[in-house]
């Protein structure tokens, strides 16, 4: 297990987000959207985004 924060929120439609705060100031966020697609993005502390993935029709 790794220190950090995690918050998670989710509603009766199917949204979910997860986004994690790693001690050393890393992240990975995680949405799922009410029709399926998900996006996931991990940064690094330095503020590198070293992924960032989206499925089906959030592209934002």
């Amino acid at each position: 297990m790794v220190d950090g924060r995690r918050h998670q929120e989710n509603d009766d439609e199917g949204l979910r987000i997860d986004d994690r705060t790693y001690a050393c100031g890393c992240r990975m966020i995680r949405h799922e959207f009410h029709d399926g697609s998900v996006r996931i993005k991990t940064v690094r502390h330095d503020g590198k985004v070293l992924k960032d993935e989206h499925s089906g029709n959030h592209e934002a």
